[in-house]
């Protein structure tokens, strides 16, 4: 049945506007009422080999023509207006195809959206993340201590401990390189970078900004 309602179409292309047509013309006038190229071509092979509509060889084009036994010869008026009529029709048809295409756009955009599901889903977790930080701030507004006294302390303590060792290696690793750079040619920065040797400013470390965040001891 779909074979037979490609024939239909494509031979009524033919022969309502009883001009010749290339392939891929019939293939895109085809698209148009919804036919694949490979309906199109089936279609026409049959039409030919039935006779419904006769193709002619010009060297390397190959047009399909409709028989022309039996048809009225149009005066050159009935022909211009004929082929007005096929222009405003083609126009028309490539007017749809382009709002076809915008459609199928919008559809694509559609599809790639968000579910109804998804969006409740992610309306609730930012509702829940929202009651969260809401409560965060009514503490911070109250001035309630988030840090207690020991915590505070057990990070001071963690802090100088690792400034302790901080200092330590810092200076048995300027024992090794005072011994290893003797007769050493070059700018120092050139030969750390050269051997792939970090120091504090390379980095943006700086042991002075981490001292002042320990309590000033009181002195007695």
């Amino acid at each position: 049945m779909a074979a037979q309602a490609a024939e239909v179409q494509i031979e009524r292309i033919v022969r309502e506007q009883n001009r010749p047509f290339g392939l891929q013309q019939l293939v895109d006038l085809g698209a148009t009422t919804g036919l694949k190229k490979a309906q199109v071509l089936k279609a026409i092979d049959n039409l030919v080999s039935d006779g419904k509509i006769i193709a002619k060889e010009f060297g390397k084009t190959k047009l399909f023509i409709p028989p022309q036994a039996g048809l009225k010869v149009l005066s050159k008026e009935e022909y211009e207006a004929r082929k007005a009529l096929v222009k405003q029709l083609q126009q028309e048809c490539q007017k749809e195809a382009l709002e076809c295409k915008q459609l199928e756009t919008e559809l694509a955009g559609l599809r790639s959206a968000l579910s109804e599901e998804e969006i409740a889903r992610q309306t609730e977790d930012i509702s829940k993340k929202l009651v969260e930080d809401e409560a965060k701030l009514k503490v911070l507004k109250a001035g309630s201590v988030l840090v207690t006294a020991e915590e505070r302390a057990a990070a001071e303590m963690a802090l100088s401990t690792n400034l302790d060792w901080w200092r330590k290696r810092r200076a048995m690793f300027k024992n090794i390189w005072s011994s290893i750079s003797e007769g050493l040619d070059g700018k120092q920065a050139d030969l750390f970078e050269e051997i792939g040797i970090e120091t504090d400013e390379a980095v943006g470390a700086s042991m002075a900004d981490a001292e002042r965040l320990l309590p000033k001891k009181r002195k007695f």
